[in-house]
């Protein structure tokens, strides 16, 4: 994807994260802080919950990194966000 907006990186990275829910968690978008450098896009990812295996969420952002590449040939680096259970409860 060439040109892409912040708008567009957003929206396409919601559409993959769906598909994933390490430990039941729902991944969502932090829209705060998204940068671009260079060729790379950095987006932080907050799980609802903390996955009790968090090599799990871990994995599911991997994946989805590769998918977003091969796919939509879009380089994105997600960042993993405190769980916002535990944000609310601070």
């Amino acid at each position: 994807m060439d040109n892409v907006t912040e708008q567009q990186v957003v929206e396409t990275v919601r559409k993959y994260l769906k598909d994933y829910r390490p430990g039941g968690a729902v991944l969502t978008v932090v829209t705060q802080g998204i940068r671009h450098e260079q060729d790379w896009w950095y987006v932080s990812v907050q799980p609802s919950v903390q996955p009790a295996k968090r090599y799990e969420y871990y994995e599911a952002l991997a994946k989805v990194e590769q998918e977003l590449q091969k796919s939509e040939h879009l380089t994105v680096l997600l960042l993993p966000a405190v769980a916002a259970a535990e944000l609310a409860a601070t």
